[in-house]
């Protein structure tokens, strides 16, 4: 006797995306309805919570200086004065140079001279061979 090809395709709860229902609906057809729901459910996945997710693809990204910059940001008055503070701020620190992001160029000329004792004064907070070189950028 011949089954019925509505017999075959057994009703599908409709919550399912597209290709989990197709997927449903071959281990239906080839294991039976509720043989098919354990499959299923023994090959999904588990939930991954979000922080855990997102420290796993931001563990790339972090550096190590980015620490630095936080905490050079929050002595930088004391590094360049509270003056100059308010118009330039470190941006990041890489290999060594430290790239500062400076809001008018006029400034440029006035902190260039001084990019060797900027230098300094942060290697005295964040320890020495931290900063090699500075770099001004608008």
């Amino acid at each position: 006797m011949k089954k019925n090809t509505q017999d075959i395709y057994a009703p599908i709860p409709a919550k399912r995306s597209g290709l989990r229902r197709r997927r449903f609906q071959m281990l239906a057809m080839w294991y039976g309805t509720e043989r098919a729901e354990n499959e299923i459910s023994a090959h999904t996945a588990m939930p991954k919570s979000i922080s855990e997710v997102l420290d796993a693809e931001l563990a790339g990204i972090r550096r190590p200086e980015n620490g630095m910059v936080i905490r050079l940001r929050s002595e930088w008055s004391s590094v360049v004065g509270s003056m100059f503070a308010r118009f330039c701020e470190p941006e990041t620190l890489r290999n060594g140079i430290l790239t500062l992001k400076v809001k008018h160029s006029a400034l440029l000329v006035e902190l260039k001279p001084s990019c060797d004792i900027i230098c300094t004064k942060v290697n005295k907070i964040l320890g020495e061979n931290s900063c090699k070189e500075v770099r001004l950028k608008i």
